[in-house]
C-alpha cells in the first residue's frame, strides 16, 4: 500500500524504528552499531512508552552477571524451563523463537553494557513457574539509578518526568512496603527515603526501574547521534515489489514519506487502549491496562493493511488492578501474597492461590469472571498498618477510593459484605475457613505460600506461613480487584529473525517487530521478571542486526 503523502528526503536515515520503549530505543542502538543509520519515531509528545511505566527489569537467563559472581545457570537449564512453559505443541517456528531469545538476550545486555549501561542483578528473584524443570532465580537484570539530569533537556519530554517517588531497585519493592514490620525493613525503608531527599536536595533527580532503564537507554542513543522525531505518528507502510520501503507519517497535520530502504522496526507497542480492537481480536473492551495512553495498535493497523498475519492476539500480560479512580489504577504486587489479605469474587468465595504471578492470577480472574462482576481484595486493619502501599496507605488516597465506591470498609466482615453486595454469611464463612489456613500455615484450598515465588513477595519474618495471615482485626477493608493487564502480548506474526511474517508463513522483506505488537516468543506464558521487556528488548536487537546484514531491501523470490 502506498498512501499519499509529501515525500520526504532521505534525511540522513536509511533504518526507521516506530516506537521509543525499551524494543525501539534497543533496535535504533543495535541498528546504529550494526553500520546502520537509524531514525526513531514517536506518537507521543513524550517518550519511553510503556517501558517508563513499568518496574524496568529485564529477564535475560545465563547473564553475565551471574557468570561474574559465579553463579553457575547453564542455557540448557533456562532451555528445558522453556520448553515446558511453550509445551508439546508448539511448532518449529515458536521453538525457534525462543531458542533465538535465548541464543541472543545475555549478548543484547552485554552490548549495553559495553556502551555504558550498568546493570543490576536482582539476586533473588524466583521464575514465575517454579514447579516447571529448569526453573531458576536471579535471572532478573535491570539498569542502575541514574540523575535524570544527564538527559539534559531531553529530560523534560520522559514519560512520567513529574513523578517524584525514590528510585529503586526492584530487590528493595519488597521491603519498602515492609518498612512498618520490623527493625531490619523500617532501616531499609529509611535508607530509601533518606537517599531520595539527598539527591534532592543535592540538584539530582532520581530515575530508577521503568524511568531508568529507559533514560539510560536514551543516553546511549543520544550519544551515538540517533535523532529522535517525537509527536510523529505512523500512518501507512509504503511497499514495493512485496519489499516494505519506507513509512508514511503525521505531523502537525501533515503526511509525510520517509524512506527506509534497510528496513522497518515496528515497536510501538500493542493495542491495549484500543477499546475496537480488543472487542474485534479479544471479545470484550472493557479493560483496566496500564499500558501508555497510546498503546492503540497503530502498527497492527498499519501491518495488517499490506498482509502481515497475526497470532496470539487474543492474550494479555495479566496484572490484578485496583481501581484507584475513574483514570488512576495500582498494580497489585505484594497486596495479593502478604499474610493478612484474600481475595473472593461475586460469590464471597476464594478461587485461587492469590499470591502467585501475575500474569497466572491476572488469567484466572478474567476467566472466573472479575470483568464482569467486582471480585474483591479484603483486608483487616492490621494488614494496612503494617505494610506501606503508595495508592492504599495514605488516607487521602482511601477517601478518594471509598468516595468512587471502589473501596468499601465494615466493622464486622458482616457489615463489610453488605457494604460490597455480598452475602454475609459466605463471606464470614471464607474468612473464618482462611484463618483456620492461617493458623495452621498450609492452604489447604489452593496451597498459598508453598512456592518461592508465593513467598517472595510475603513477609518473611510472618510465621508459621510468610503468606497467611489472620483477618480478624477490625475495621475490615474490601479494595475492588480487576483483571488488568500491562499490555497485549500478540500482535504481528514474526519468525527467529524478528521479520514479518504474512498469510503464507513467508517473511514480509524490510519488515520487523519486537515487543507487545508480535506475538510473544514465550507464547501464553510469562517465565520471570522481567520477561515482556526482556523479550522486547532481544528481539529489537536481533531484528536491527539481520536488517543490517541485508542492508537494502529486495522483493520475495
Amino acid at each position: 500500500m502506498n498512501a499519499g503523502g509529501e515525500q520526504a528526503p532521505d534525511g540522513g536515515h536509511d533504518f526507521i524504528v516506530v516506537g521509543s520503549g525499551a524494543a525501539g530505543l534497543v533496535g535504533a542502538i543495535s541498528a546504529r552499531l550494526a553500520g546502520l543509520r537509524p531514525l526513531i519515531i514517536e506518537k507521543s509528545d513524550r517518550w519511553g512508552g510503556t517501558t517508563a511505566l513499568s518496574g524496568g527489569v529485564l529477564w535475560i537467563p545465563a547473564n553475565d552477571a551471574m557468570m561474574a559472581e559465579g553463579v553457575d545457570d547453564p542455557i540448557d537449564r533456562a532451555r528445558a524451563y522453556l520448553a515446558g512453559l511453550l509445551g508439546p505443541d508448539a511448532n518449529e517456528r515458536e521453538r525457534a523463537k525462543a531458542e533465538a531469545f535465548l541464543d541472543h538476550a545475555p549478548a543484547m545486555a552485554r552490548m549495553l553494557e559495553g556502551e555504558g549501561l550498568k546493570w543490576v542483578r536482582n539476586r533473588d528473584h524466583p521464575d514465575y513457574y517454579p514447579e516447571v524443570d529448569g526453573a531458576g532465580a536471579g535471572r532478573t537484570l535491570e539498569a542502575a539509578p541514574i540523575d535524570g539530569h544527564r538527559l539534559g533537556q531531553r529530560l523534560a519530554t520522559l514519560r512520567g518526568v513529574e513523578l517524584n517517588v525514590p528510585a529503586l531497585t526492584s530487590d528493595k519493592f519488597g521491603p519498602a512496603v515492609l518498612a512498618k514490620t520490623g527493625i531490619r525493613p523500617a532501616m531499609t525503608g529509611a535508607g530509601i527515603m533518606l537517599r531520595h531527599y539527598r539527591d534532592k536536595l543535592r540538584g539530582r533527580k532520581p530515575l530508577g526501574s521503568g524511568r531508568g532503564l529507559i533514560a539510560s537507554l536514551m543516553l546511549i542513543v543520544d550519544r551515538l547521534g540517533i535523532p529522535v522525531r517525537l509527536s510523529t505518528a505512523l500512518a501507512d507502510l509504503t511497499i514495493e515489489r512485496g519489499a516494505v520501503t519506507g513509512i508514511v507519517v503525521e505531523h502537525g497535520g501533515r503526511r509525510e514519506t520517509l524512506l527506509a530502504p534497510a528496513g522497518v522496526l515496528l515497536a510501538a507497542g500493542g493495542f491495549a487502549h484500543n477499546p475496537a480492537l480488543r472487542r474485534e481480536l479479544q471479545g470484550f473492551a472493557e479493560t483496566w491496562s496500564n499500558a501508555s495512553p497510546e498503546d492503540q495498535g497503530d502498527a497492527l493497523v498499519a501491518a495488517r493493511a499490506i498482509g502481515a498475519d497475526t497470532e496470539l492476539l487474543d492474550d494479555c500480560w495479566w496484572m490484578p488492578t485496583l481501581e484507584v479512580g475513574p483514570d488512576t489504577r495500582a498494580l497489585a504486587l505484594g497486596l495479593r501474597a502478604l499474610p493478612g489479605s484474600i481475595v473472593v469474587d461475586h460469590h464471597s468465595k476464594r478461587y485461587m492461590d492469590e499470591a502467585r504471578s501475575y500474569m497466572a492470577t491476572g488469567r484466572i480472574m478474567r476467566e472466573h469472571g472479575a470483568a464482569e462482576h467486582r471480585h474483591w481484595l479484603i483486608m483487616d486493619e492490621r494488614f494496612l498498618s503494617r505494610h506501606i502501599f503508595p495508592d492504599l496507605s495514605p488516607p487521602g488516597a482511601r477517601a478518594a477510593m471509598m468516595a468512587g465506591g471502589t473501596l468499601k470498609r465494615g466493622e464486622t466482615i458482616a457489615e463489610l459484605a453488605a457494604a460490597c453486595g455480598l452475602d454475609p454469611a459466605t463471606l464470614s464463612a471464607t474468612v473464618e475457613r482462611f484463618d483456620g489456613f492461617a493458623r495452621a500455615g498450609v492452604d489447604e484450598d489452593f496451597r498459598r505460600g508453598d512456592t518461592a515465588y508465593d513467598r517472595y513477595w510475603a513477609d518473611p519474618a510472618h510465621r508459621p506461613n510468610p503468606s497467611l495471615g489472620l483477618i480478624e482485626r477490625p475495621p475490615y477493608w474490601a479494595a475492588v480487584l480487576r483483571p488488568g493487564d500491562l499490555g497485549t502480548n500478540g500482535g504481528v506474526k514474526t519468525d527467529a529473525a524478528g521479520r514479518v511474517l504474512d498469510g503464507t508463513d513467508r517473511p514480509i522483506e524490510g519488515l520487523y517487530a519486537a515487543g507487545n505488537g508480535s506475538g510473544s516468543p514465550f507464547r501464553r506464558s510469562y517465565p520471570g521478571a522481567g520477561a515482556t521487556i526482556g523479550a522486547a528488548a532481544t528481539y529489537g536487537f536481533i531484528a536491527a542486526r539481520h536488517a543490517a546484514k541485508r542492508r537494502v531491501n529486495a522483493p520475495s523470490d
